[in-house]
Protein backbone atom coordinates (compact mmCIF):
# COMPACT_ATOMS: atom_id res chain seq x y z
CA UNK A 1 0.00 0.00 0.00
CA UNK A 2 0.99 3.60 -0.47
CA UNK A 3 -1.49 5.05 1.99
CA UNK A 4 0.24 6.06 5.21
CA UNK A 5 -2.39 8.17 6.97
CA UNK A 6 -3.43 6.24 10.07
CA UNK A 7 -6.52 8.30 10.81
CA UNK A 8 -9.46 9.01 8.50
CA UNK A 9 -12.42 11.24 9.45
CA UNK A 10 -15.57 10.99 7.32
CA UNK A 11 -18.71 13.05 7.88
CA UNK A 12 -22.13 11.86 6.72
CA UNK A 13 -24.77 14.31 5.59
CA UNK A 14 -28.51 13.91 6.04
CA UNK A 15 -29.28 12.41 2.64
CA UNK A 16 -29.21 8.96 1.08
CA UNK A 17 -26.57 10.05 -1.43
CA UNK A 18 -24.29 11.34 1.31
CA UNK A 19 -24.83 8.32 3.55
CA UNK A 20 -23.99 5.95 0.70
CA UNK A 21 -20.94 8.01 -0.27
CA UNK A 22 -19.79 7.83 3.36
CA UNK A 23 -20.14 4.04 3.34
CA UNK A 24 -18.20 3.84 0.08
CA UNK A 25 -15.37 5.95 1.47
CA UNK A 26 -15.28 3.81 4.61
CA UNK A 27 -14.79 0.64 2.52
CA UNK A 28 -11.95 2.21 0.53
CA UNK A 29 -10.06 3.36 3.62
CA UNK A 30 -10.71 0.26 5.73
CA UNK A 31 -9.13 -1.77 2.93
CA UNK A 32 -6.07 0.49 3.22
CA UNK A 33 -5.69 -0.35 6.95
CA UNK A 34 -6.81 3.03 8.27
CA UNK A 35 -8.82 3.56 11.46
CA UNK A 36 -12.08 5.40 10.79
CA UNK A 37 -13.95 8.19 12.53
CA UNK A 38 -17.54 8.60 11.33
CA UNK A 39 -19.72 11.59 12.07
CA UNK A 40 -23.33 10.41 12.05
CA UNK A 41 -24.73 13.31 14.04
CA UNK A 42 -26.47 15.09 11.16
CA UNK A 43 -28.80 12.18 10.37
CA UNK A 44 -32.37 13.04 11.28
CA UNK A 45 -34.27 11.20 13.98
CA UNK A 46 -36.79 8.38 13.79
CA UNK A 47 -40.20 9.61 12.65
CA UNK A 48 -38.95 12.83 11.06
CA UNK A 49 -40.87 13.77 7.90
CA UNK A 50 -39.15 13.20 4.56
CA UNK A 51 -40.21 14.17 1.03
CA UNK A 52 -42.49 16.88 2.38
CA UNK A 53 -44.21 14.55 4.83
CA UNK A 54 -45.17 11.84 2.37
CA UNK A 55 -43.02 9.39 4.37
CA UNK A 56 -41.32 9.20 7.76
CA UNK A 57 -37.67 8.56 8.51
CA UNK A 58 -36.43 5.22 9.83
CA UNK A 59 -33.98 7.01 12.14
CA UNK A 60 -30.27 6.68 12.80
CA UNK A 61 -29.94 3.01 13.69
CA UNK A 62 -30.47 1.47 10.21
CA UNK A 63 -27.83 3.81 8.79
CA UNK A 64 -25.40 3.16 11.64
CA UNK A 65 -25.81 -0.54 10.80
CA UNK A 66 -25.01 0.35 7.19
CA UNK A 67 -21.78 2.01 8.35
CA UNK A 68 -20.96 -0.99 10.55
CA UNK A 69 -21.30 -3.31 7.56
CA UNK A 70 -18.97 -1.07 5.54
CA UNK A 71 -16.39 -1.04 8.36
CA UNK A 72 -16.41 -4.83 8.69
CA UNK A 73 -16.51 -5.55 4.95
CA UNK A 74 -12.72 -5.75 4.50
CA UNK A 75 -10.00 -7.34 6.60
CA UNK A 76 -6.82 -5.37 7.16
CA UNK A 77 -4.05 -7.48 5.68
CA UNK A 78 -5.89 -10.62 6.74
CA UNK A 79 -4.98 -9.80 10.35
CA UNK A 80 -7.96 -7.92 11.76
CA UNK A 81 -11.26 -6.39 10.77
CA UNK A 82 -11.82 -2.69 10.30
CA UNK A 83 -12.65 -0.47 13.25
CA UNK A 84 -14.51 2.81 13.61
CA UNK A 85 -15.85 5.26 16.17
CA UNK A 86 -19.12 7.01 15.35
CA UNK A 87 -19.93 10.48 16.75
CA UNK A 88 -23.26 12.15 17.63
CA UNK A 89 -24.38 15.04 19.91
CA UNK A 90 -25.86 14.33 23.33
CA UNK A 91 -28.91 16.45 22.43
CA UNK A 92 -29.91 14.26 19.47
CA UNK A 93 -33.57 13.21 19.64
CA UNK A 94 -32.63 9.51 19.56
CA UNK A 95 -29.82 9.72 22.13
CA UNK A 96 -31.46 7.39 24.66
CA UNK A 97 -31.43 4.63 22.03
CA UNK A 98 -28.00 5.57 20.69
CA UNK A 99 -26.28 5.42 24.08
CA UNK A 100 -27.11 1.73 24.49
CA UNK A 101 -26.09 0.59 20.99
CA UNK A 102 -22.88 -0.98 22.32
CA UNK A 103 -24.24 -2.92 25.30
CA UNK A 104 -25.00 -6.64 25.47
CA UNK A 105 -28.66 -6.31 26.39
CA UNK A 106 -31.35 -5.91 23.77
CA UNK A 107 -31.64 -7.67 20.42
CA UNK A 108 -29.76 -7.36 17.14
CA UNK A 109 -32.43 -5.06 15.69
CA UNK A 110 -31.80 -2.32 18.27
CA UNK A 111 -28.05 -2.70 18.78
CA UNK A 112 -25.00 -1.84 16.63
CA UNK A 113 -22.30 -3.44 18.74
CA UNK A 114 -19.32 -3.56 16.37
CA UNK A 115 -18.76 0.19 16.31
CA UNK A 116 -17.50 2.37 19.14
CA UNK A 117 -19.20 5.68 19.91
CA UNK A 118 -18.19 9.24 20.73
CA UNK A 119 -20.78 11.40 22.53
CA UNK A 120 -20.38 15.12 21.88
CA UNK A 121 -20.79 17.63 24.71
CA UNK A 122 -20.29 21.35 25.28
CA UNK A 123 -20.42 23.87 28.10
CA UNK A 124 -24.19 24.32 28.00
CA UNK A 125 -24.76 20.58 28.43
CA UNK A 126 -22.41 20.48 31.44
CA UNK A 127 -24.09 23.55 32.95
CA UNK A 128 -27.51 21.94 32.67
CA UNK A 129 -26.15 18.92 34.54
CA UNK A 130 -24.40 20.95 37.26
CA UNK A 131 -27.50 23.10 37.86
CA UNK A 132 -29.79 20.04 37.95
CA UNK A 133 -31.59 21.31 34.86
CA UNK A 134 -32.98 19.60 31.78
CA UNK A 135 -31.57 18.76 28.37
CA UNK A 136 -33.93 19.07 25.43
CA UNK A 137 -33.53 16.58 22.60
CA UNK A 138 -34.08 17.56 18.96
CA UNK A 139 -33.77 16.03 15.53
CA UNK A 140 -31.07 18.12 13.79
CA UNK A 141 -33.38 18.40 10.78
CA UNK A 142 -36.03 20.25 12.83
CA UNK A 143 -33.80 22.99 14.26
CA UNK A 144 -32.12 25.03 11.48
CA UNK A 145 -28.61 26.21 12.27
CA UNK A 146 -28.37 24.43 15.62
CA UNK A 147 -26.13 21.57 14.52
CA UNK A 148 -23.60 23.84 12.82
CA UNK A 149 -23.60 26.34 15.70
CA UNK A 150 -22.81 23.47 18.13
CA UNK A 151 -19.30 23.47 16.67
CA UNK A 152 -18.85 26.91 15.12
CA UNK A 153 -20.24 29.39 17.66
CA UNK A 154 -21.03 28.56 21.28
CA UNK A 155 -22.90 31.82 21.94
CA UNK A 156 -25.12 31.32 18.90
CA UNK A 157 -25.72 27.69 19.86
CA UNK A 158 -27.01 28.69 23.29
CA UNK A 159 -29.29 31.35 21.77
CA UNK A 160 -30.74 28.95 19.20
CA UNK A 161 -31.07 26.13 21.72
CA UNK A 162 -33.12 28.31 24.09
CA UNK A 163 -35.20 29.63 21.18
CA UNK A 164 -36.07 26.13 19.96
CA UNK A 165 -36.81 24.92 23.49
CA UNK A 166 -39.45 27.64 23.74
CA UNK A 167 -40.99 26.85 20.34
CA UNK A 168 -43.98 24.55 20.86
CA UNK A 169 -44.23 23.79 17.14
CA UNK A 170 -40.96 21.84 17.17
CA UNK A 171 -40.88 18.15 18.09
CA UNK A 172 -38.72 17.61 21.16
CA UNK A 173 -38.16 15.53 24.28
CA UNK A 174 -37.04 16.76 27.69
CA UNK A 175 -34.90 14.70 30.05
CA UNK A 176 -33.20 15.51 33.36
CA UNK A 177 -29.61 16.37 32.52
CA UNK A 178 -28.19 14.37 35.43
CA UNK A 179 -30.18 11.32 34.32
CA UNK A 180 -28.87 11.60 30.76
CA UNK A 181 -25.27 12.13 31.89
CA UNK A 182 -25.60 9.20 34.32
CA UNK A 183 -26.93 6.98 31.55
CA UNK A 184 -24.00 7.98 29.34
CA UNK A 185 -21.44 7.34 32.07
CA UNK A 186 -23.04 4.02 33.01
CA UNK A 187 -22.70 2.87 29.40
CA UNK A 188 -19.14 4.20 29.31
CA UNK A 189 -18.34 2.22 32.46
CA UNK A 190 -20.02 -1.02 31.38
CA UNK A 191 -18.64 -1.12 27.82
CA UNK A 192 -15.42 0.87 28.27
CA UNK A 193 -15.94 2.27 24.76
CA UNK A 194 -18.41 5.12 24.94
CA UNK A 195 -16.02 8.01 24.40
CA UNK A 196 -16.34 11.73 25.08
CA UNK A 197 -15.68 14.70 22.80
CA UNK A 198 -15.90 18.24 24.19
CA UNK A 199 -16.69 19.98 20.92
CA UNK A 200 -16.33 23.51 22.28
CA UNK A 201 -12.74 22.86 23.42
CA UNK A 202 -12.05 21.24 20.02
CA UNK A 203 -13.00 24.53 18.35
CA UNK A 204 -12.01 27.26 20.81
CA UNK A 205 -8.54 25.79 21.50
CA UNK A 206 -7.91 24.77 17.93
CA UNK A 207 -5.47 25.42 15.09
CA UNK A 208 -8.56 26.04 12.91
CA UNK A 209 -10.80 29.09 12.76
CA UNK A 210 -14.22 27.55 13.56
CA UNK A 211 -16.02 30.06 11.32
CA UNK A 212 -13.99 28.80 8.34
CA UNK A 213 -13.12 25.19 9.22
CA UNK A 214 -15.06 23.86 12.22
CA UNK A 215 -14.07 20.57 13.87
CA UNK A 216 -17.15 18.34 14.01
CA UNK A 217 -15.74 14.95 14.98
CA UNK A 218 -12.69 12.97 16.02
CA UNK A 219 -11.24 9.66 14.88
CA UNK A 220 -11.09 6.02 15.96
CA UNK A 221 -8.81 6.71 18.96
CA UNK A 222 -10.02 10.23 19.90
CA UNK A 223 -6.78 12.17 19.30
CA UNK A 224 -7.49 13.77 15.94
CA UNK A 225 -9.50 17.01 15.68
CA UNK A 226 -9.75 18.11 12.04
CA UNK A 227 -12.35 19.80 9.79
CA UNK A 228 -14.66 17.67 7.65
CA UNK A 229 -17.52 18.23 5.21
CA UNK A 230 -20.10 15.65 4.06
CA UNK A 231 -19.72 14.02 0.66
CA UNK A 232 -22.57 14.09 -1.86
CA UNK A 233 -21.05 11.19 -3.79
CA UNK A 234 -17.81 9.22 -3.67
CA UNK A 235 -16.12 11.46 -6.26
CA UNK A 236 -17.37 14.72 -4.74
CA UNK A 237 -14.46 17.14 -4.35
CA UNK A 238 -16.56 19.71 -2.47
CA UNK A 239 -16.72 17.36 0.51
CA UNK A 240 -13.80 16.96 2.87
CA UNK A 241 -12.38 13.77 4.30
CA UNK A 242 -9.70 14.55 6.88
CA UNK A 243 -6.53 12.48 7.09
CA UNK A 244 -3.77 12.63 9.66
CA UNK A 245 -0.31 11.12 9.28
CA UNK A 246 1.27 10.14 12.60
CA UNK A 247 4.65 9.66 14.23
CA UNK A 248 5.96 9.91 17.79
CA UNK A 249 8.96 11.05 19.77
CA UNK A 250 10.42 8.44 22.11
CA UNK A 251 10.57 10.69 25.17
CA UNK A 252 12.49 8.10 27.15
CA UNK A 253 15.44 8.40 24.76
CA UNK A 254 15.65 12.18 25.15
CA UNK A 255 18.10 13.41 27.78
CA UNK A 256 17.93 17.12 26.94
CA UNK A 257 14.80 18.83 25.60
CA UNK A 258 16.98 20.82 23.21
CA UNK A 259 17.44 17.58 21.25
CA UNK A 260 13.87 18.16 20.05
CA UNK A 261 15.01 20.96 17.74
CA UNK A 262 16.76 18.66 15.26
CA UNK A 263 14.32 15.79 15.79
CA UNK A 264 11.37 18.07 15.03
CA UNK A 265 12.93 19.23 11.79
CA UNK A 266 13.50 15.61 10.76
CA UNK A 267 10.02 14.39 11.68
CA UNK A 268 8.17 17.29 10.00
CA UNK A 269 10.15 16.93 6.76
CA UNK A 270 9.63 13.17 6.72
CA UNK A 271 5.89 13.22 7.36
CA UNK A 272 5.27 16.18 5.05
CA UNK A 273 7.04 14.33 2.23
CA UNK A 274 4.74 11.34 2.74
CA UNK A 275 1.70 13.54 2.05
CA UNK A 276 2.96 14.24 -1.45
CA UNK A 277 4.12 10.66 -2.03
CA UNK A 278 1.14 8.63 -0.87
CA UNK A 279 -1.97 7.57 -2.80
CA UNK A 280 -5.46 8.91 -2.10
CA UNK A 281 -8.35 6.50 -2.76
CA UNK A 282 -11.00 9.26 -2.53
CA UNK A 283 -10.71 12.71 -4.20
CA UNK A 284 -12.15 14.58 -1.20
CA UNK A 285 -9.35 13.19 0.95
CA UNK A 286 -6.62 14.18 -1.50
CA UNK A 287 -7.88 17.72 -1.95
CA UNK A 288 -8.16 18.36 1.78
CA UNK A 289 -4.89 16.67 2.70
CA UNK A 290 -2.80 18.54 0.17
CA UNK A 291 -4.45 21.83 1.16
CA UNK A 292 -4.13 21.40 4.92
CA UNK A 293 -1.09 19.06 5.20
CA UNK A 294 -2.12 17.93 8.69
CA UNK A 295 0.38 16.02 10.83
CA UNK A 296 0.01 14.41 14.25
CA UNK A 297 3.23 13.98 16.21
CA UNK A 298 2.82 12.33 19.61
CA UNK A 299 5.02 10.66 22.21
CA UNK A 300 5.78 7.19 23.49
CA UNK A 301 7.61 6.13 26.67
CA UNK A 302 6.15 8.92 28.81
CA UNK A 303 6.01 6.65 31.89
CA UNK A 304 9.73 5.89 31.48
CA UNK A 305 10.40 9.61 31.01
CA UNK A 306 8.73 10.30 34.37
CA UNK A 307 10.47 7.40 36.11
CA UNK A 308 13.85 8.48 34.76
CA UNK A 309 13.28 11.95 36.17
CA UNK A 310 12.00 10.70 39.53
CA UNK A 311 8.48 12.13 39.30
CA UNK A 312 5.01 10.58 39.43
CA UNK A 313 1.61 10.80 37.75
CA UNK A 314 -0.44 11.14 40.91
CA UNK A 315 1.10 13.75 43.19
CA UNK A 316 1.76 16.81 41.01
CA UNK A 317 5.53 16.25 40.97
CA UNK A 318 5.50 15.71 37.18
CA UNK A 319 3.50 18.85 36.33
CA UNK A 320 6.43 21.19 35.75
CA UNK A 321 8.46 18.64 33.78
CA UNK A 322 5.44 17.82 31.62
CA UNK A 323 4.84 21.52 30.92
CA UNK A 324 8.46 22.01 29.85
CA UNK A 325 8.50 18.87 27.68
CA UNK A 326 5.30 19.57 25.77
CA UNK A 327 6.10 23.25 25.39
CA UNK A 328 9.39 22.19 23.76
CA UNK A 329 7.64 19.66 21.51
CA UNK A 330 5.06 22.13 20.20
CA UNK A 331 7.53 25.01 19.90
CA UNK A 332 10.11 23.09 17.89
CA UNK A 333 7.50 21.42 15.66
CA UNK A 334 5.99 24.82 14.85
CA UNK A 335 9.46 26.22 14.23
CA UNK A 336 10.25 23.31 11.87
CA UNK A 337 6.99 23.74 9.94
CA UNK A 338 7.60 27.48 9.68
CA UNK A 339 11.08 26.83 8.28
CA UNK A 340 9.64 24.37 5.76
CA UNK A 341 7.06 26.99 4.75
CA UNK A 342 9.90 29.42 4.05
CA UNK A 343 11.47 26.84 1.73
CA UNK A 344 8.43 25.28 0.04
CA UNK A 345 5.55 27.61 0.82
CA UNK A 346 2.81 27.57 3.42
CA UNK A 347 0.01 25.04 3.02
CA UNK A 348 -2.76 26.29 0.72
CA UNK A 349 -5.35 26.36 3.51
CA UNK A 350 -3.14 28.20 6.00
CA UNK A 351 -5.69 31.05 5.95
CA UNK A 352 -8.23 28.73 7.65
CA UNK A 353 -6.01 28.41 10.72
CA UNK A 354 -5.91 30.48 13.88
CA UNK A 355 -2.14 30.56 13.37
CA UNK A 356 -2.77 32.87 10.40
CA UNK A 357 -4.43 35.27 12.87
CA UNK A 358 -1.36 35.18 15.11
CA UNK A 359 -3.12 32.96 17.69
CA UNK A 360 -0.97 30.23 19.24
CA UNK A 361 -1.92 27.34 21.58
CA UNK A 362 -0.49 29.34 24.51
CA UNK A 363 -3.20 31.97 23.90
CA UNK A 364 -6.34 29.82 23.86
CA UNK A 365 -5.76 27.10 26.48
CA UNK A 366 -8.06 26.63 29.50
CA UNK A 367 -6.67 28.92 32.18
CA UNK A 368 -7.75 26.52 34.96
CA UNK A 369 -4.41 24.82 34.21
CA UNK A 370 -2.62 27.72 35.90
CA UNK A 371 -4.14 26.72 39.26
CA UNK A 372 -2.00 23.58 39.43
CA UNK A 373 0.89 24.43 37.10
CA UNK A 374 2.64 27.79 37.35
CA UNK A 375 5.59 26.81 35.18
CA UNK A 376 6.75 29.81 33.09
CA UNK A 377 7.18 29.56 29.33
CA UNK A 378 10.75 28.71 28.34
CA UNK A 379 10.85 29.67 24.65
CA UNK A 380 10.66 32.79 22.50
CA UNK A 381 7.02 32.46 21.43
CA UNK A 382 6.68 36.09 20.34
CA UNK A 383 9.36 35.82 17.67
CA UNK A 384 7.81 32.54 16.54
CA UNK A 385 4.39 34.20 16.39
CA UNK A 386 5.76 36.94 14.12
CA UNK A 387 7.52 34.45 11.85
CA UNK A 388 4.35 32.35 11.49
CA UNK A 389 2.22 35.38 10.61
CA UNK A 390 4.86 36.56 8.12
CA UNK A 391 5.64 33.29 6.30
CA UNK A 392 3.01 30.80 7.48
CA UNK A 393 3.22 27.11 8.30
CA UNK A 394 3.68 24.17 5.96
CA UNK A 395 1.27 22.14 8.12
CA UNK A 396 -2.09 23.15 9.63
CA UNK A 397 -1.59 20.80 12.61
CA UNK A 398 1.47 19.25 14.17
CA UNK A 399 0.58 17.40 17.38
CA UNK A 400 -1.79 14.65 18.51
CA UNK A 401 -1.18 12.18 21.33
CA UNK A 402 -2.14 8.72 20.11
CA UNK A 403 -2.20 5.38 22.02
CA UNK A 404 0.88 4.03 20.17
CA UNK A 405 0.29 0.43 21.24
CA UNK A 406 2.16 -1.28 18.40
CA UNK A 407 4.96 1.25 17.91
CA UNK A 408 5.62 1.22 21.66
CA UNK A 409 6.15 -2.54 21.51
CA UNK A 410 8.51 -2.24 18.56
CA UNK A 411 10.51 0.41 20.41
CA UNK A 412 10.42 -1.43 23.77
CA UNK A 413 8.74 1.63 25.25
CA UNK A 414 5.77 2.23 27.50
CA UNK A 415 2.50 3.00 25.69
CA UNK A 416 1.95 6.63 24.70
CA UNK A 417 1.33 8.72 27.81
CA UNK A 418 -0.08 5.83 29.87
CA UNK A 419 1.25 4.34 33.11
CA UNK A 420 2.14 0.65 32.70
CA UNK A 421 -0.14 -1.93 34.32
CA UNK A 422 2.86 -3.94 35.47
CA UNK A 423 6.63 -4.05 35.23
CA UNK A 424 6.18 -6.77 32.64
CA UNK A 425 3.38 -6.75 30.11
CA UNK A 426 2.07 -9.78 28.24
CA UNK A 427 0.64 -8.88 24.83
CA UNK A 428 -0.73 -11.18 22.16
CA UNK A 429 -0.64 -10.57 18.40
CA UNK A 430 -0.74 -12.59 15.17
CA UNK A 431 2.95 -13.33 15.75
CA UNK A 432 2.35 -14.84 19.18
CA UNK A 433 2.79 -13.70 22.76
CA UNK A 434 5.19 -10.87 23.51
CA UNK A 435 6.48 -10.26 27.01
CA UNK A 436 7.86 -6.79 27.46
CA UNK A 437 9.74 -5.35 30.43
CA UNK A 438 9.53 -1.66 31.31
CA UNK A 439 12.70 0.21 30.27
CA UNK A 440 15.61 0.20 32.74
CA UNK A 441 13.70 -2.04 35.13
CA UNK A 442 16.71 -2.91 37.29
CA UNK A 443 17.57 0.70 38.11
CA UNK A 444 14.16 2.39 38.04
CA UNK A 445 11.74 -0.19 39.39
CA UNK A 446 10.96 1.90 42.48
CA UNK A 447 10.40 5.02 40.36
CA UNK A 448 7.64 3.58 38.16
CA UNK A 449 4.08 4.29 39.25
CA UNK A 450 1.96 1.39 38.00
CA UNK A 451 -1.60 2.00 36.83
CA UNK A 452 -3.42 0.41 39.75
CA UNK A 453 -1.09 2.02 42.30
CA UNK A 454 -2.42 5.42 41.25
CA UNK A 455 -5.17 6.34 43.76
CA UNK A 456 -7.48 8.28 41.41
CA UNK A 457 -7.64 10.12 38.08
CA UNK A 458 -6.90 13.61 39.40
CA UNK A 459 -3.12 13.74 38.90
CA UNK A 460 -3.34 12.05 35.50
CA UNK A 461 -6.04 14.46 34.31
CA UNK A 462 -3.88 17.38 35.43
CA UNK A 463 -1.03 16.08 33.28
CA UNK A 464 -3.37 15.62 30.30
CA UNK A 465 -4.62 19.19 30.76
CA UNK A 466 -1.03 20.48 30.77
CA UNK A 467 -0.27 18.51 27.60
CA UNK A 468 -3.48 19.81 25.98
CA UNK A 469 -2.30 23.38 26.60
CA UNK A 470 0.28 22.82 23.85
CA UNK A 471 -1.14 19.96 21.74
CA UNK A 472 -3.05 21.49 18.82
CA UNK A 473 -5.24 18.44 18.14
CA UNK A 474 -6.43 16.10 20.90
CA UNK A 475 -5.19 13.36 23.23
CA UNK A 476 -6.09 9.68 23.64
CA UNK A 477 -6.62 10.04 27.38
CA UNK A 478 -8.16 7.28 29.51
CA UNK A 479 -9.93 7.14 32.86
CA UNK A 480 -9.20 4.22 35.20
CA UNK A 481 -11.12 2.81 38.16
CA UNK A 482 -10.37 0.15 40.75
CA UNK A 483 -13.72 -0.79 42.34
CA UNK A 484 -11.94 -2.18 45.43
CA UNK A 485 -11.12 1.39 46.44
CA UNK A 486 -14.82 2.21 46.88
CA UNK A 487 -17.51 1.06 49.36
CA UNK A 488 -19.22 -2.11 48.23
CA UNK A 489 -16.64 -2.54 45.45
CA UNK A 490 -18.67 -0.25 43.22
CA UNK A 491 -17.49 3.00 41.64
CA UNK A 492 -20.07 5.68 42.54
CA UNK A 493 -21.75 7.60 39.71
CA UNK A 494 -20.79 10.77 41.56
CA UNK A 495 -17.11 9.88 41.06
CA UNK A 496 -17.58 9.25 37.34
CA UNK A 497 -19.32 12.60 36.88
CA UNK A 498 -16.70 14.39 38.98
CA UNK A 499 -13.88 13.06 36.79
CA UNK A 500 -15.80 13.99 33.64
CA UNK A 501 -16.14 17.57 34.91
CA UNK A 502 -12.49 17.67 35.98
CA UNK A 503 -11.39 16.70 32.48
CA UNK A 504 -13.63 19.40 30.99
CA UNK A 505 -12.37 22.07 33.40
CA UNK A 506 -8.78 21.12 32.56
CA UNK A 507 -9.48 21.80 28.88
CA UNK A 508 -9.27 18.15 27.83
CA UNK A 509 -10.82 17.75 24.38
CA UNK A 510 -11.51 14.01 24.35
CA UNK A 511 -11.66 10.96 26.63
CA UNK A 512 -10.87 7.55 25.19
CA UNK A 513 -11.14 4.28 27.17
CA UNK A 514 -12.81 3.79 30.54
CA UNK A 515 -10.76 1.03 32.20
CA UNK A 516 -12.08 -0.91 35.19
CA UNK A 517 -9.85 -3.23 37.18
CA UNK A 518 -11.42 -6.67 37.19
CA UNK A 519 -9.88 -7.86 40.46
CA UNK A 520 -7.84 -10.61 38.80
CA UNK A 521 -4.20 -10.79 39.75
CA UNK A 522 -2.15 -9.29 36.91
CA UNK A 523 0.19 -11.88 35.32
CA UNK A 524 2.73 -9.08 35.07
CA UNK A 525 2.79 -8.81 38.85
CA UNK A 526 3.34 -12.51 39.27
CA UNK A 527 6.23 -12.49 36.81
CA UNK A 528 7.65 -9.35 38.35
CA UNK A 529 7.49 -10.94 41.79
CA UNK A 530 9.27 -14.04 40.50
CA UNK A 531 11.98 -11.76 39.17
CA UNK A 532 12.33 -10.14 42.61
CA UNK A 533 13.10 -13.54 44.10
CA UNK A 534 15.84 -14.37 41.60
CA UNK A 535 19.45 -13.88 42.55
CA UNK A 536 22.05 -12.39 40.24
CA UNK A 537 19.59 -11.67 37.43
CA UNK A 538 19.76 -15.30 36.29
CA UNK A 539 16.04 -16.07 36.17
CA UNK A 540 14.18 -16.27 32.86
CA UNK A 541 11.26 -14.02 32.17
Amino acid sequence: TRQFSSCVLIEAGDSLDSINATAGAIVKYVSQRAGIGINGGRIRALGSPIRGGEAFHTGCIPFYKHFQTAVKSCSQGGVRGGAATLFYPIWHYEVENLLVLKNNRGVEENRVRHLDYGVQLNKLMYERMIKNGNITLFSPSDVPGLYDAFFEDQVLFEQLYSKYEADDSIRKKTIKAVDLFSMMMQERASTGRIYIQNVDHCNTHSPFNPKKAPVRQSNLCLEIALPTKPLNDINDESGEIALCTLAAFNLGKIDDLNELEDLSDLIVRALDSLLSYQDYPVPAAQRASIARRTLGVGVINFAYFLAKNGVKYSDGSANGLTHRAFEAIQYWLLRASNQLAKEQGACDAFGDTTYAQGILPIDSYKKDIDKFCEEPLQYDWETLRKDIVDTGLRNSTLTALMPSETSSQISNATNGIEPPRGYISVKQSKDGILKQVVPDYENLKKNYELLWQIPDNQGYLQLVGIMQKFVDQAISANTNYDPSRFPGNKVPMQQLLKDLLTAYRNGVKTLYYHNTRDGMEDPQKEVAQEDDDCAGGACKI
